[in-house]
Order: structure tokens, then C-alpha cells, then sequence
């Protein structure tokens, strides 16, 4: 019996060790997770301020804008799908898998600063 436990504590220090040399830190990734979220609000925001503004442009502008929306929402809709699979594969993924989805993630929030600056110049010059 002293055996059986003494192999299922080496067996979970196994586990635990495999999680830890992977590189799989819950606590980084709860923290990154959160930052996004947090990102993904703030561009929401901004977004909602700058149709605010746009709501008095008239002609080309206004159809450029509306475009710009467009491309910027369906680039939000990703980004916010990639935190969703971030937050139910954190617990059950693979270091390289987390790794992925992590640049996936942050390919997604360099591509969302871009159309927002170039929303907010394109309205400024207007």
C-alpha cells in the first residue's frame, strides 16, 4: 500500500514538473488573458468615441469610415474569438500551443491599433 502512494506522489510531482519545464505558468497567462480583455475594452471604447465624432460626416467620408468600421469590427470579432480560445485551452494546453495562440493574440491587437490609428487619422484629415 506505502508503494502505491509513494508511486502516485512521484507520478503527480511528474505531472507537475511537466507543466513547469513546459513553460506553463497559469498565473502569466490569467495575467495576459486579462490585459486583453482590458485591451479589447479600451479599443471598444475608442471605437464608440470616434462614431461619435464621424456621426457628422457627409459623402466619400462618411462611406470610408463606415468601411474602415467595418474591417475594424470584423478585426475586433476575431481578436475577442482568439481571447476566448486563450481562456478555454490556458488550463489544457501545451507550451508551444499557448505560445501560438498567444501571437495569434497578438497579431490580432497590433492589427486593431493599426485601424484605429488609421481610422482616427483618416477622420482628423477630414
Amino acid at each position: 500500500m506505502r508503494r502505491i502512494w509513494i508511486l502516485i506522489a512521484l507520478v503527480c510531482f511528474m505531472f507537475a514538473g511537466a507543466r513547469v519545464s513546459l513553460g506553463i505558468n497559469p498565473e502569466v497567462q490569467r495575467e495576459y488573458q486579462k490585459q486583453s480583455e482590458t485591451k479589447l475594452k479600451d479599443f471598444q471604447q475608442k471605437l464608440d468615441e470616434l462614431k461619435n465624432k464621424a456621426s457628422g460626416l457627409k459623402g466619400n467620408a462618411k462611406t470610408e469610415f463606415d468601411k474602415q468600421t467595418r474591417e475594424f469590427d470584423r478585426t475586433f470579432h476575431g481578436a475577442n474569438q482568439k481571447l476566448k480560445q486563450l481562456e478555454s485551452e490556458s488550463s489544457k494546453t501545451a507550451s508551444k500551443t499557448w505560445d501560438k495562440l498567444k501571437a495569434d493574440m497578438d497579431t490580432a491587437m497590433n492589427e486593431l491599433d493599426k485601424l484605429y490609428d488609421k481610422m482616427k487619422s483618416h477622420f482628423e484629415t477630414k
